[in-house]
């Protein structure tokens, strides 16, 4: 059996590794992309952190794993974590086919919950002790906007702590032989966008007006479900951002996304240098996007476009097999069970994993699910293939794009005339699949209206989060 090496970011764009002539510079991604496979139809399971990162870890989906909204101490529900009786991949592999498992960085699925599960080579995350206990991070310099941009000058910023912190692992596993997955999991460039000056450097001469060309004033696109009509967090109130606030936060977000990826090349070179080229399966990916901009959006949240739903997705095969299809749709979900295939720990998989390995299938469309954020219900389900992209919701506004004429998922063609037949269609194919896969939305006709609190608050009110005075006067701009 190989090994397996998960390299893993949080709120990476698709967009930066697969078109040519893109802003952002990943030179050493862009190398392992065409060292390896790059799946450019790949989307997750669900825009958001824990959600996401669920049915990575089960191959479940988020409401299969119980775990539709994010966990952390300071979220709406502070003690929330993945089941323990669900098993993880990470598990199921040291259990069943003798891996060594570590893992370096964020987990997201339960404060110390990786040392519950006795996996104990855990560093420098938040599943297992400590978290960031100890660690000085670099002083800012110059000029900075919380929580959008910064930078640093001198120091160490966390990312690379997560990445040196993996790396000795890697090591060690390395020394000891025997299969082993290792999984190294960065925080960015999930914002705030805190960079070395240099990087940000790289990306100061962006135009002034420089932002996306479906971007709009933040909450006024007409057409659109009414939950996208306001921001539910202090960085998703876009309002007060001037055009040159924009143009920073673009310049920071795509240096770090530099920043990481020379993090990421240091990886995969040190593992040619360990000799382990040749004997492991390697892999890139994200949780989900960043809109950056996009339809006047930062962050993510209870919406399904291209920005946030859409990740990067790299497979590297020692033994260079081809899969079905490459431009075939890929989900999150199924990237473990691709990876344990190709490892040829394919025995831990059921035969329905192992169906959905990348290598053994060919998708004409992929689903995409929502259900919480931060303690407020948002009911999506959503749906891509071909040229077509339809979200349904049990309780708002239904979406049809038309991704070929649209790209920017501008015009929603939903009860537009002319498009009946193909929404109808979409909507029938979506509703079968839930059927299929159990989701209790494919017969709810009781659920409250969007932006309802779980605890039954309205949707009007705001739950502080325990956030600061400032993140309360940035939310409270430009009302």
């Amino acid at each position: 059996m190989n090994s397996i090496v998960l390299l893993m970011a949080d709120q990476w764009r698709w967009d930066t590794l697969y078109q040519a002539g893109h802003i952002c510079q990943t030179p050493h991604l862009d190398a392992f992309a065409a060292a390896g496979i790059a799946f450019t139809n790949a989307y997750t399971a669900c825009p958001l952190c824990t959600p996401a990162r669920a049915a990575l870890m089960t191959g479940q989906w988020p409401y299969q794993a119980n775990l539709t909204d994010n966990v952390s101490g300071t979220m709406f529900y502070p003690h929330g974590k993945l089941y323990p009786g669900l098993k993880t991949y990470l598990e199921r592999l040291r259990d069943d086919a003798g891996y060594k498992i570590a893992y370096s960085g964020k987990w997201h699925l339960g404060a110390g919950t990786l040392l519950e599960r006795g996996i104990t080579d855990v560093r420098a995350s938040d599943g297992g002790t400590g978290g960031r206990a100890g660690f000085v991070a670099p002083t800012l310099d110059g000029e900075k906007l919380a929580p959008f941009y910064g930078s640093f000058s001198q120091g160490v910023g966390w990312d690379q702590h997560v990445i040196e912190q993996g790396m000795a692992q890697i090591a060690g596993l390395a020394a000891a032989g025997g299969p082993f997955c290792a999984v190294i999991s960065t925080p960015g460039p999930h914002f705030p966008h805190y960079v070395l000056r240099e990087f940000a450097d790289r990306y100061a001469d962006l135009p002034a007006d420089f932002w996306p060309a479906n971007f709009s004033t933040p909450f006024t696109e007409p057409g659109k479900p009414a939950m996208q009509g306001r921001p539910y967090w202090p960085c998703q109130n876009t309002r007060p951002l001037t055009p040159d606030d924009w143009r920073k936060t673009c310049q920071h977000y795509w240096a770090y996304c530099a920043f990481l990826d020379e993090q990421f090349g240091r990886v995969l070179a040190e593992l040619d240098a360990l000799g382990l080229a040749d004997n492991t399966v390697v892999a890139f990916t994200a949780d989900h996007g960043e809109m950056l901009g996009g339809h006047g959006m930062f962050d993510k949240g209870p919406y399904l476009y291209e920005e946030a739903v859409r990740i990067p997705m790299v497979v590297r095969d020692p033994t260079g097999r081809a899969p079905r299809n490459r431009e075939g749709f890929a989900n999150l979900r199924d990237l473990f069970p691709t990876l344990a295939d190709l490892a040829g720990a394919g025995h831990i998989l059921t035969d329905d994993e192992r169906g959905r390995s990348f290598w053994a299938t060919n998708r004409p469309e992929t689903f995409i699910t929502y259900d919480q954020y931060q303690g407020r219900l948002f009911k999506i389900r959503g749906m891509r293939c071909g040229r077509w992209k339809y979200n349904w919701s049990p309780h708002e506004l239904c979406e049809l794009y038309d991704l070929q004429d649209d790209p920017g998922e501008r015009i929603n063609l939903a009860g537009s005339p002319g498009y009946g037949t193909i929404q109808a269609d979409l909507r029938g194919r979506l509703l079968a699949w839930m059927e299929s896969e159990a989701d209790y939305l494919s017969c709810a006709h009781h659920l409250p209206p969007p932006g309802v609190y779980v605890d039954g608050r309205d949707a009007d009110e705001q739950h502080d989060h325990g956030w600061s005075a400032e993140e309360w006067a940035w939310f409270r701009r430009g009302d």
